[in-house]
């Protein structure tokens, strides 16, 4: 069924809001404000509509950047509308989600948007492929499980660019059916993974690991494990935590989901003691080689975990994943004696929930800032402070 309607609010997950005889329907490619005709998928609740032709485009609308495949699906706006975008859903979630968490940040004198951080283009130092039936590196199409070979991707750093555009030259190191990631790390040159393997150039495996360097610290990353894929958010979230926890050279720290070391090998040169919990195994492997001087546990997380390990930290870091710490982690950190925690969170309503609940508990929130490390995404990462 084909249908035109006028495109209302930006919500999470990607979608405008639209109102089809009272029922919603969440739309995927249009802007704000736009008429537009959508093809209705109804085998949804709520129903899904997807752009088919648009009647009267608005200002904020540009060529799409990226329509081959995944990955760029806020790609046919304005960069400037992107953020206004995030921004509005940030805020949504906050007035829907979070309790009195909006009135509590107005109290403070605190407004909330997503800044915008380096170019749009360019600045992705990991790409995940996979490998089609003819063997050329490709990605799935959005929303399907269908694979597009492709010869570039425009969010991608150029070393990445330059791999895929000469794949041939690396015919022999992956196969039909074979997950490829392709790295720029800011430490060494590019590498290749392909399962197990990793290769610096054709038919050259080397070290599993990748050097990434930030802020004058260096980290060794397994190839396949997580990092930070925007080149430029190491440096943006270092910032942001460490310099907005106000850490001091006398500080105990307690870190969360610390992954491969991001925040603690920083944390270690510049506080009296830090202890780290990650529940990933080759996460851990990494961080204590990057983090020697940390008291690193591998260990699943959850509020018994958040509220022991806190205690007697003078400051508390966690990074959780997409889902956030949930109500009883929120409120297991916002028990502790430590004086300032510093949360960073990539789903606005993950983070609406957790910080009203820390709020609700008597913490007092210093400052909110968002970051857009995804962009032409719907994503966003964003970091709060509270005292």
């Amino acid at each position: 069924m084909r249908i035109d309607i006028e495109a209302g609010q930006p919500v999470h997950g990607g979608y405008t809001l639209a109102r089809i005889d009272g029922r919603i329907v969440l739309v995927e490619g249009a802007a704000p404000g736009e008429k537009v005709e959508v093809e209705i998928d109804d085998t949804q609740k709520p129903w899904r509509g997807t752009v088919t032709a648009v009647h009267e485009p608005s200002a904020d609308r540009v060529p799409h950047i990226w329509d081959v495949a995944g990955g760029a699906e806020l790609g046919y706006l304005k960069r400037s509308a992107q953020l206004d975008w995030k921004t509005a859903v940030l805020n949504d979630a906050i007035d829907h989600l979070g309790g009195g968490l909006a009135d509590h940040l107005k109290q403070g004198g605190l407004t909330v948007k997503v800044n915008e951080v380096g170019p749009g283009l360019g600045t992705r130092t990991r790409l995940d492929l996979e490998v089609d039936e003819s063997g050329k590196l490709a990605m799935y199409a959005h929303g399907t499980n269908t694979l597009v070979p492709i010869d570039s991707m425009p969010l991608a750093a150029v070393a990445i660019n330059d791999i895929i555009a000469d794949q041939e030259a690396w015919t022999g190191t992956w196969q039909p059916g074979d997950s490829v990631r392709i790295l720029a790390p800011s430490g060494q040159g590019p590498a290749v993974a392909v399962g197990k393997d990793v290769y610096r150039a054709p038919g050259q495996k080397t070290s599993s690991r990748v050097m990434e360097r930030a802020a004058g610290y260096t980290w060794e990353v397994t190839a396949t494990g997580f990092w930070q894929t925007h080149e430029k958010a190491p440096v943006t979230l270092l910032d942001a935590v460490i310099k907005g926890a106000r850490l001091r050279k006398s500080d105990r720290v307690a870190e969360f989901y610390g992954g491969a070391g991001l925040f603690t090998l920083p944390l270690t040169k510049q506080a009296r003691a830090v202890r780290m919990w990650e529940g990933n195994a080759g996460a851990v492997r990494d961080a204590k080689r990057n983090a020697p001087d940390a008291k690193i546990t591998q260990s699943p997380i959850n509020a018994k975990v958040l509220a022991e390990g806190s205690r007697g930290a003078d400051v508390v870091i966690a990074d959780p994943s997409r889902s956030g710490l949930g109500i009883p982690g929120a409120k297991a950190l916002a028990a502790s004696d430590a004086q300032a925690i510093a949360l960073v969170s990539c789903d606005p309503a993950a983070l609406a929930r957790d910080v009203s609940a820390m709020v609700e508990e008597g913490r007092t929130v210093q400052s909110l800032a968002s970051y857009d490390l995804f962009p032409h995404t719907m994503h966003i990462e964003a970091v709060t402070i509270l005292s």
